[in-house]
């Protein structure tokens, strides 16, 4: 990302900072744009977006963007580390240059092989990168592995963001969650995995993909999640419309009727009644009484419009 574009973001996130009135959809997709992007030393200095986003998450009641705001800071802090780490190394090469070079000479006179010291470094670096945990999740079961890398194909379906953890070991944590839940690779179990595929792919739905990736969201509570959990927020904003035009399709007002004290409730025993009169059958039949009672919600259908002074109650 463009040194411009961290600045315009910074800007609209200071703006929120400074009348302390946080919208969360328009800063979560801010700060999942920081996630995905990859900001040098040189960015953080210039712009000065890791002050903002620190003041912005003191001021974020959501835990789920605090955390994202929280990962970002400190994936800029290790930058910030490693930067000066680099600088201190380059120093000392500088200075040992004589020393390393007798030392190459010596292991050439002794047959040691340079190449094979920095294969074992290597190797020993993607042991340590790789947790415990992911070596005692291995299984034979073929069905179980093909489902571990429909999941980390998922995972791995776009560029990832930096201070990304190894798909393929969130991949293998999410499969195993499942599996012990359900017990067996039956059909509960295939309808998860292929749910948790199908969302962790989803071109319109990215924040679950990069949130999992950054530990936003453990492979264990992924596992569990609902589809309405694991929805993009434009989907749950349209969900949350179609809920309130329903609610309030179900609150307008309707006929109360005409209130009257002069029917007794035979379940409450009160006389706080309402009754409405309607033509529910042919023209020639009688009209029907609908009684309501207010107090406890009782109501009765009289197949008859009775005269309410002959008829003080209803059952």
């Amino acid at each position: 990302m463009a040194e411009d574009e961290i600045l315009r973001i910074n800007r609209k996130l200071q703006k929120m900072i400074d009348k302390s009135d946080v919208d969360e959809s328009i800063a979560r997709d801010l700060l999942v744009r920081l996630q995905a992007s990859r900001i040098t030393l040189s960015t953080l200095q210039k712009t000065g977006i890791g002050k903002t986003v620190n003041t912005l998450r003191r001021l974020i009641p959501n835990e789920d963007l605090s955390n994202i705001a929280k990962c970002l800071l400190k994936n800029w802090k290790k930058l910030v580390s490693e930067t000066s780490s680099n600088k201190d190394d380059r120093q000392s090469t500088s200075s040992s240059n004589n020393n390393s070079q007798s030392s190459q000479e010596t292991n050439v006179v002794n047959g040691k092989n340079t190449d094979s010291s920095e294969s074992t470094k290597q190797k020993s670096f993607e042991k340590r990168s790789t947790s415990h945990n992911y070596t005692a999740l291995q299984t034979e079961d073929e069905f179980r592995l093909k489902s571990r890398e429909l999941l980390a194909t998922a995972l791995s379906s776009s560029e990832l963001p930096e201070g990304s953890a190894n798909p393929e070991e969130l991949a293998a944590r999410i499969e195993d969650a499942i599996y012990k839940e359900l017990k067996d690779t039956g059909v509960k179990y295939r309808s998860r995995v292929r749910s948790r595929f199908s969302n962790l792919k989803d071109a319109k739905n990215p924040n679950l993909r990069i949130n999992v990736l950054l530990g936003i969201i453990t492979p264990e509570r992924l596992a569990v999640l609902t589809a309405e959990e694991m929805a993009s927020d434009a989907l749950k904003q349209e969900r949350s419309k179609l809920t309130d035009l329903a609610i309030n399709e179900c609150q307008l007002a309707v006929d109360e009727g005409t209130g009257t004290d002069l029917i007794q409730c035979k379940k409450c025993k009160q006389n706080n009644c309402a009754y409405t009169e309607a033509q529910t059958r042919s023209a020639d039949e009688p009209m029907t009484l609908f009684i309501l009672c207010k107090s406890c919600g009782h109501h009765v259908d009289q197949k008859f419009c009775l005269n309410l002074l002959q008829s003080p109650s209803f059952k």
